[in-house]
């Protein structure tokens, strides 16, 4: 791609063809960037926030949004009315739970298939696939993928367990604490005792 970001102080950036020196987008004030395959840029005009094209530098989705997230397979999150909302990408609600808008919470962004959404106030939370369904119940007190997003751990209360991207069980829910290394996961007992375990024959039986 020949579009890129120019980045200004003032707020007042702009979209630009590097080949041909062709400003596409004004008044930008910040882009972020979406993963993976997705192609649509959320940016702010400094009041709403929008959506164009990495490929073209159109505008795909008008800046309307107070506040909105990236794109991440195929749905970006986005606040209407207090509410967090998912939207594909022509814009359209694809995902309406009625989730309450938590300031200064993370955004919402798909890994594998799951999203880590939240309580409405913020103090628990759980996993919702891609069709809108709670696939992990919202009782726990943190979720956190892997940087590879093969496993993700869990917190609930003094309990921690590991799950694998199919959130299989790959360490049950126990009193420990629990690090997940390169290719080992490290736990650590109340009495002190170590344990490490190999990352791929502990997933391998749980897919058994």
């Amino acid at each position: 791609s020949f579009i890129y970001y120019h980045n200004h102080d003032d707020g007042k950036g702009y979209i630009y063809n590097i080949r041909t020196g062709e400003k596409y987008l004004k008044h930008v004030a910040w882009i972020a960037k979406p993963t993976g395959k997705d192609s649509l840029i959320c940016f702010s005009d400094g009041k709403k926030r929008g959506y164009f094209s990495k490929n073209t530098s159109k505008v795909v989705i008008e800046p309307k949004y107070s506040h909105a997230w990236i794109f991440s397979e195929g749905l970006a999150s986005v606040e209407e009315d207090g509410y967090i909302k998912f939207i594909d990408g022509t814009g359209k609600v694809v995902i309406d739970k009625k989730m309450a808008y938590i300031p200064n919470m993370e955004g919402y962004v798909f890994h594998g298939g799951y999203c880590v959404v939240d309580t409405d106030d913020g103090e628990q939370c759980g996993m919702m696939d891609k069709k809108g369904n709670i696939v992990l119940p919202l009782e726990y007190s943190s979720i956190y993928p892997t940087n590879d997003f093969k496993l993700w751990r869990l917190q609930k209360g003094n309990e921690m367990a590991v799950l694998d991207c199919e959130l299989k069980p790959v360490l049950p829910l126990t009193e420990c604490s629990i690090y997940i290394g390169d290719g080992t996961i490290d736990v650590t007992l109340p009495d002190h005792t170590m344990r490490k375990y190999d990352q791929a024959k502990i997933g391998r039986a749980s897919r058994r």
